[in-house]
């Protein structure tokens, strides 16, 4: 099963994942259809020949975000909620057998974003992640690699995410 090109919800932008081992966006409906409803999912994953991507997306610079101003990346509400979408995703994607390195990227567009903000976002969720869990002795399987938190330039300008450019639907 190969990649594929996924647009995202306001099909404004699509993630061009054909380069891809393969990926999926059918995490949410999956969930949602089933008794995981409880579950949180990121929008996409991709395996690459090293890694296995977890990408969520949230954007409120689109013309058609209804009020911009209202979403707040570094409120605890939304942190914890980032950081539950790798937890509950992780399941799933172990229980397919998928055994590569977990990398977790979340790409972030909104009002007054920029790097230093950016930053600060990745550092509070990435204390809400399993990196100090898996330096347990009893932990024998690495959780998650990497976090990271970027804008859509800073994704589509990166040496191993530029493979599955993010552009206008």
């Amino acid at each position: 099963m190969a990649g594929t090109i996924h647009k995202e919800e306001n099909q404004v932008y699509q993630f061009d994942f054909s380069s891809a081992v393969w990926s999926t966006d059918k995490l949410n409906s999956l969930f949602n259809n089933t008794v995981a409803s409880i579950l949180s999912d990121v929008d996409f994953v991709a395996e690459t020949d090293s890694d296995i991507l977890f990408v969520e997306y949230k954007n409120s610079n689109i013309a058609s975000a209804s009020n911009p101003n209202a979403f707040v990346p570094s409120s605890d509400k939304s942190t914890l909620k980032i950081a539950y979408k790798f937890y509950d995703s992780y399941i799933y994607i172990q229980a397919c057998g998928h055994k590569k390195p977990y990398r977790y990227i979340y790409i972030l567009e909104y009002p007054m974003g920029d790097s230093t903000t950016r930053k600060m976002i990745r550092n509070k969720i990435a204390s809400k992640l399993p990196f100090q869990l898996q330096t347990d002795g009893d932990i024998k399987q690495q959780i998650i690699s990497s976090f990271e938190v970027l804008s859509i330039d800073e994704w589509n300008n990166n040496p191993l995410y530029s493979k599955f450019p993010i552009s206008s639907a």
